[in-house]
């Protein structure tokens, strides 16, 4: 007769006991008061609250009442943070290198839910996570849109938010083109212009019937998002030279010299994902011209646009500090990115219908002394700062 294992019974004992509180968490009715709720839309409620039951948002006010319901309350509540450019839990498992052009390749399919860059975004307020695939490849996947907590099977927002290209120098760097091909890195492109045809080539193969791919069908007919990575003045350029050739609407991610040409993007009305740059800096990725005020540039021009990147809370408060108005910073890293991902129908905003992301704050959001006191994920606080 076999020996029971009893440390195993007692650890899944302990599980399933923990997996039942965090069910029971998520079903619980309670209301969360705030001093100040900002609930993403523009409107400032003081004081503001919220009824929750089975993790969504049941409904919004300055008073509201439910009865048997727990009550929380904070100083400020703020929606959950949305970072539109994330390469958390993905990152160790990048593109197929053997081939410039994978548009079915699903970033969804391999998450590593067990990535501890999870737990450091949900501690600084983020929610929410666009996943983009790597930029090793011209053409590199599909995008998908991710939780940052909660259990593993309820944590997709979408597996498909839209395909992802590289119009920067990031496919042809490192590759050779004139010595015998045994290394992966014996490939095309070598350079920008090799990068400029491959992706010319591959829509002119889908405009004609050529290359046999759902994802790049839709993405040519519009009826799924186009990402597209560019970074410098020439890069984004050349996306839209792209775009107007193959009558394409590109989201751009990277836009560190997207305050050089903000009026051909207002033009399109194409909007920008702008990733971090270090506060100071003066240079950013592929040597780029780093402007403070670029989101502060493109409010001006009317161009929707997010932040990402990590920090975003840092990030909108140097915004504000270089220009940016105060609603519009909030905006950029809750409803805006949500709008332009396509899942503001879930997150991004405090409403009725919308899933329970929130973060409490212990003062105003933009003030650099203000500090998090907790994280709400679906109804349950999956973060919580030692000492409250």
């Amino acid at each position: 007769m076999r020996r029971l294992n009893t440390r195993g019974i007692i650890i899944a004992v302990v599980c399933l006991a923990l997996a039942g509180q965090h069910c029971a968490d998520a079903e619980e009715v309670r209301i969360i008061r705030a001093r100040t709720l900002h609930t993403g839309t523009g409107e400032v409620l003081t004081p503001g609250s919220v009824l929750i039951k089975d993790g969504q948002i049941a409904e919004v006010g300055s008073a509201v009442e439910a009865e048997g319901a727990s009550v929380t309350e904070v100083n400020t509540l703020i929606p959950g943070l949305i970072d539109a450019a994330a390469r958390t839990g993905v990152s160790q498992l990048d593109d197929e290198r053997t081939k410039e052009v994978t548009p079915d390749m699903a970033t969804a399919a391999i998450v590593d839910w067990q990535d501890r860059g999870f737990k450091q975004q949900l501690a600084a307020g983020t929610t929410s996570l666009h996943l983009t695939p790597g930029t090793s490849n011209v053409i590199a996947g599909i995008a998908a849109a991710v939780k940052t907590a909660g259990p593993a099977a309820d944590r997709m927002i979408s597996d498909r938010t839209g395909l992802t290209l590289s119009m920067c120098q990031d496919p042809a760097s490192g590759n050779g083109s004139r010595s015998r091909p045994d290394s992966i890195y014996i490939r095309q492109p070598t350079n920008r212009m090799g990068v400029v045809w491959i992706l010319r080539n591959a829509f002119q193969a889908t405009r004609t019937g050529r290359m046999d791919s759902t994802a790049m069908q839709e993405a040519a007919a519009g009826k799924l998002p186009l990402f597209a990575v560019s970074r410098t003045q020439y890069d984004i350029n050349s996306l839209m030279t792209l775009a107007d050739e193959f009558s394409l609407q590109p989201i751009l991610i990277g836009g560190q010299e997207s305050w050089k040409v903000t009026d051909k993007l207002a033009e399109r009305r194409m909007p920008v994902i702008l990733q971090r740059n270090t506060p100071g800096s003066t240079r950013g990725s592929e040597r780029t011209r780093v402007s403070g005020d670029m989101a502060a540039r493109l409010q001006a021009a009317g161009i929707p646009f997010c932040l990402s990147g990590g920090d975003l809370l840092e990030q909108t408060r140097f915004a504000v500090r270089y220009g940016l108005e105060e609603t519009a910073a909030l905006a950029a890293v809750t409803s805006s990115p949500a709008a332009i991902l396509g899942i503001d129908d879930r997150v991004g905003t405090i409403q009725a219908g919308r899933d329970a992301d929130f973060v409490a704050l212990d003062g105003p959001p933009l003030e650099f002394t203000t500090a998090i006191t907790w994280v709400m994920v679906d109804g349950v606080i999956q973060f919580e700062q030692a000492g409250n």
